[in-house]
């Protein structure tokens, strides 16, 4: 299957996907008959778009069409995407220009290490454009255990799905997995999909999450896309307790980011020092 085969694929089911998660009250429009199918109709949304019902019937099959970017963002607009996805969808249809990709650096920059480093007892690692964790402080090391792995399985993605006792320790797993493949997802586009080799790399990591963890089939086919953003996440570690945290995602140089767990309340802030009495000496 060539890139654009992939790339029309991909954007049939997110269009499917986003059309049926409408319902007629949200556009205005009365429910009318009882509908077999969850969310609007195809001739529905054609309406509504401002397109033709047959075009748009092609477009959601994945035919060979070239939609202009105004018909798109007439589609974004209808179908009430967020930026994320209207970035999402502008890929999939190929009428963006795409970026170059983030070249991974050999080195973390010492700047970006000391700053990892001061926010203990917050722990805080940094990852690349691969997501793959490339520095941590003595915090990320007691709650993700970073250390005793193999280079290639200290990758986000890995840690986040493969480390039983990582899924285990976290409050409302699922809802933050679910989440993280949203942005998985857009980073995936964002590195050019599969006809770039650092988009395979993204694409690779979501067949083995389809693969291994049969749990995630129906998110994936969701097509949630959404950039990478805080949110409150909670631990609940075996020695130490309950722990707050707001999760901050700062973006560097080179596709390098900064993920830090920062302590919601006072208590959390304690508890983190228990489990790293000290931070690392830089």
């Amino acid at each position: 299957m060539t890139d654009t085969e992939v790339r029309r694929k991909a954007l049939s089911g997110f269009l499917r996907s986003r059309r049926a998660r409408l319902t007629p009250e949200d556009v205005g429009m009365a429910p009318g008959v009882r509908r077999r199918t969850p969310g609007l109709r195809r001739e529905e949304l054609a309406v509504l778009a401002g397109v033709g019902v047959t075009w748009y019937t092609w477009l959601e099959q994945g035919r060979a069409i070239n939609p202009s970017p105004e018909v798109l963002t007439s589609l974004a607009r209808t179908l009430r995407l967020d930026r994320a996805e209207t970035a999402y969808l502008f890929r999939l249809a190929g009428s963006e220009p795409r970026e170059a990709a983030a070249q991974v650096p050999a080195e973390v920059p010492a700047p970006l290490l000391r700053l990892m480093h001061a926010q203990w007892p917050a722990p805080a690692l940094v990852t690349d454009a691969d997501w793959d964790v490339r520095a941590w402080n003595p915090s990320a090391e007691a709650l993700f255990e970073l250390a005793g792995l193999a280079p290639e399985e200290r990758n986000l993605v890995r840690v986040v799905f493969g480390n039983r006792l990582h899924r285990t320790r976290t409050v409302d797993w699922a809802l933050h997995a679910r989440r993280f493949l949203g942005e998985l997802r857009s980073a995936y586009a964002e590195r050019g999909g599969e006809g770039d080799a650092a988009g395979l790399r993204l694409a690779r990591l979501i067949a083995w999450v389809r693969a291994e963890f049969p749990e995630t089939e129906r998110w994936l086919d969701e097509h949630r896309v959404q950039e990478r953003a805080g949110a409150q996440k909670d631990l609940l570690h075996e020695e130490v307790g309950l722990l707050r945290t707001d999760q901050l995602v700062l973006r560097a140089p080179d596709g390098l980011q900064l993920l830090v767990l920062s302590p919601r309340d006072a208590e959390t802030g304690e508890r983190l020092r228990r489990l790293a009495p000290a931070a690392a000496t830089v």
